[in-house]
């Protein structure tokens, strides 16, 4: 491990199922060691820390049962494991239903073979809520969380809502689809709100992360960084931390294991006429099994000269047998391989040796270590380990492997031979270049693998992980000081009731009222108008609307609301209640400007379908609300890149907004509104303003100490404090309008909508 010493925080690793299975013998019960890597990688870290290790133990039924419990409480004594207990519908519906029906074949883009059913997701939901309630039971103020895979999604939300302050990492180990392809699962909201409420989410590839940035931003309208979202005031760092293997587990048997020399021997004797190709596979539709036998079958009628001479061993392990799509697959397979075996072999050879079975290792190692190629062609893997430890197995280089270029692997693994595994004929040409590539060349390739797999091992991958979570958790305690803090809503209503003279000043989009695709669109309410008015009535308070919507959308929507100020266009422009007049404040701007920008807004909206310009008297703005989020976004990068060079030396500025790129004056400021507000109205002893995004810290960082500043939303902001949505300003704009009574009942609403 990366980490240093004895590591101070306890971890508690969770993931669907515990290293040990619970199975029944007769009416006792026995233990069985669960298959996969896992547990290699979470021994040390657990071990260092005294951590636990929280799971399913995969049986459902005698939930009740005493010589079951005593089991149970055997394991959580003895190995440290907490069992989690599932009922036997809830077991189903997670497991079998949703998790492997919904989202695996989803998550491996085979959208064809997804299966919904609104039970299973409640099962769902009761299971991730179980293993919550298990860790909240066990869990301390500084101990890590680590959750395991695509099972336990909604886990770091519930955890987030019960444990508000708790350390939570995430690690996915399967793929992470392409944003079209993840918009088509039910409940796509839920899943990645609850993968938001994680201090750090780790995924295979860089890939993946792109795919689930790009789902964020599609489905949730968030967007973020390379490495971090910003979300409900917090940062969640994201990473590409691909997992490794235990290396010394597979070459130690190798050098001393007896069983596994005997073996070895028995692989090169029975087949020392024959150049092996091993493939090994869980049965399940994704690896690719029944397109490699096809590949297999082309090769052996393109190349009769390998008849008798190779042999392809396939290693499928039973997989998730009640469920009808994994029978199907075995029935093809089987299929696949008599017919093969039937049109090809001879008396003396058998083309294919099929064992559908799960291998002791020594009898794995051995056939990795046998092996002239592994086959290792999924059709879509999060990473796929067989490629690394197949390489584990080939410390003299003397190897070539075959890797499907949609394994996660393949991003780390570029000296093997890349296949496209749906091109079947491409893919035994390959196969027949890897059994005859040069010896140099073969051991170039194979000892640069090993060097890799070696030095990026799972202990590395586990002390990586550890060591990120703990990075993002400190960033976390630290960033809390830069955000604004929730308003306290209580305090500030029964400021503004004290106070002699107010002033409110209030921004309009995402502030009073949520974007809208078309900006005409966004329409105040009737109750919003009603009590902007009944505030603005009061002589002892002074309320503006200061905005970057023009003059005309101003005095359509407020210009009827008796005692409202009016600020237009960030503070071009300014009416006082009740006049038709505007003052700008804009000198010697005659917009000839405009006929030099325009039409460079004018090439992007041609560039980007469903985004549109905004003329107004002081500025243009680029509006893409309506278009591709990620195009778009990308877009306005570019074009404010653009823009800053060419206003570099002049009077104007591009400035990024929500979903637009403005181009105005650099006078035109809510920070000057300010200025020439409290001019107007002098000495308040109560200043809240209240905004939505950057153009909005310029009237923030004017303010003194004192005032109530209030940032609307969840990103950064000069604000001091913060409130979610419009709709909960709007809720303070009722309370300060509002009785005593009234407001205390108000009050409690607003806390709860928060």
């Amino acid at each position: 491990m990366e980490t240093k010493g004895k590591l101070h925080q306890r971890v508690i690793v969770v993931s669907n199922r515990l290293p040990f299975t619970l199975k029944r013998s007769g009416d006792g019960w026995r233990t069985e060691k669960s298959a996969g890597g896992l547990a290699t990688a979470m021994r040390p870290i657990l071990r260092q820390t005294d951590g636990l290790w929280i799971g399913w133990s995969g049986e459902t039924s005698g939930i009740n049962d005493e010589k079951k419990q005593r089991t149970l409480k055997k394991w959580a004594e003895q190995e440290r494991y907490i069992a989690v207990d599932l009922p036997p519908d809830v077991a189903r519906g997670f497991y079998e239903g949703y998790s492997n029906q919904t989202l695996w074949p989803l998550f491996h883009h085979f959208p064809s073979l997804l299966h919904f059913n609104p039970d299973d997701w409640k099962a769902y939901v009761k299971a991730n809520r179980i293993f919550c309630e298990t860790i909240v039971t066990h869990l301390r103020p500084d101990d890590l969380v680590w959750i395991h895979d695509y099972q336990l999604m909604l886990l770091p939300g519930f955890l987030r809502e019960s444990a508000p302050q708790a350390r939570i990492g995430f690690f996915l180990h399967i793929p992470f689809p392409s944003s079209a392809v993840f918009r088509i699962i039910p409940r796509r909201e839920e899943l990645l709100q609850g993968l938001l409420g994680a201090d750090y989410l780790a995924f295979q590839t860089y890939r993946y992360l792109q795919h689930f940035r790009s789902s964020i931003l599609r489905v949730l309208g968030v967007s973020s960084r390379l490495d971090r979202v910003d979300t409900g005031g917090r940062a969640v760092r994201l990473e590409a931390l691909p997992i490794g293997i235990a290396p010394s587990e597979f070459t130690e048997r190798l050098e001393k294991d007896s069983e596994t020399k005997v073996r070895l021997a028995e692989i090169r004797e029975r087949f020392r006429d024959c150049r092996i190709i091993l493939a090994v596979d869980r049965l399940d539709y994704t690896k690719g099994i029944p397109e490699r036998l096809r590949a297999f079958c082309r090769l052996l009628d393109s190349a009769p000269d390998l008849r008798r001479r190779v042999v392809l061993i396939q290693v499928a392990v039973p997989s998730r047998e009640r469920i009808p799509k994994y029978a199907e697959l075995r029935h093809e397979v089987d299929n696949l391989v008599g017919r093969i075996n039937g049109e090809h072999g001879t008396p003396d050879w058998t083309p294919i040796i099929y064992l559908r079975r799960n291998l002791p290792r020594s009898e794995l190692v051995a056939l990795y270590a046998a092996a002239d190629v592994a086959w290792v062609t999924p059709l879509r893997d999060g990473l796929n380990l067989v490629a690394k430890e197949y390489v584990a197995c080939k410390p003299d280089g003397d190897g070539v492997l075959v890797l499907s270029e949609f394994a996660g692997a393949a991003a780390e693994m570029g000296e093997a031979l890349l296949v496209n595994p749906y091109d079947e004929e491409r893919t035994a040409e390959t196969i027949a270049r890897a059994l005859g590539l040069e010896p140099e060349e073969r051991r170039s390739r194979m000892l640069a693998l090993y060097k890799r797999v070696t030095r990026n091992d799972v202990f590395a991958w586990g002390g990586r992980f550890i060591a990120n979570l703990q990075h993002a958790v400190a960033a976390r305690a630290e960033r809390a000081f830069e955000l604004p803090q929730d308003l306290p809503v209580e305090k500030t209503v029964a400021a503004f009731k004290a106070a002699r003279r107010r002033l409110l000043m209030l921004d309009y989009d995402g502030t009073l009222a949520p974007y809208a695709a078309r900006p005409q669109d966004a329409l105040p309410s009737p109750d919003l108008l009603e009590t902007l008015e009944r505030l603005a009535l009061d002589p002892a308070t002074l309320v503006a609307i200061v905005s970057g919507r023009s003059r005309l959308d101003l005095e359509s929507w407020f210009g009827n609301l008796r005692g409202l100020w009016l600020a237009a266009e960030h503070g071009a422009s300014l009416r006082a209640p009740e006049t038709a007049k505007w003052e700008s404040y804009i000198p010697n701007d005659s917009g000839e400007w405009k006929k030099k920008i325009y039409p460079i807004l004018d090439h992007f909206v041609e560039r980007t379908p469903g985004s549109l310009i905004e003329e107004k008297e002081f500025g243009l703005v680029w509006h893409y609300r309506m278009a591709d989020p990620e195009f778009g976004e990308w877009l306005a990068n570019e074009l404010v890149a653009n823009l800053e060079q060419l206003l570099a030396e002049t009077h104007l500025r591009a400035v990024r907004g929500q979903k637009t790129v403005e181009v105005r004056p650099v006078l035109a400021n809510k920070g000057e509104v300010l200025v020439r507000l409290t001019e107007i109205f002098p000495d308040p002893d109560f200043v809240l303003a209240a905004g939505d995004d950057v153009t909005d810290d310029d009237l923030f960082a004017r303010l003194t100490d004192s005032a109530w500043s209030i940032h609307v939303g969840a990103n950064r902001s000069k604000a001091r404090f913060r409130l979610s949505r419009p709709g909960e300003l709007v809720n303070l704009l009722k309370l300060f309008a509002g009785t005593g009574h009234e407001s205390k009942a108000a009050v409690s609403r607003l806390a709860t909508d928060g």
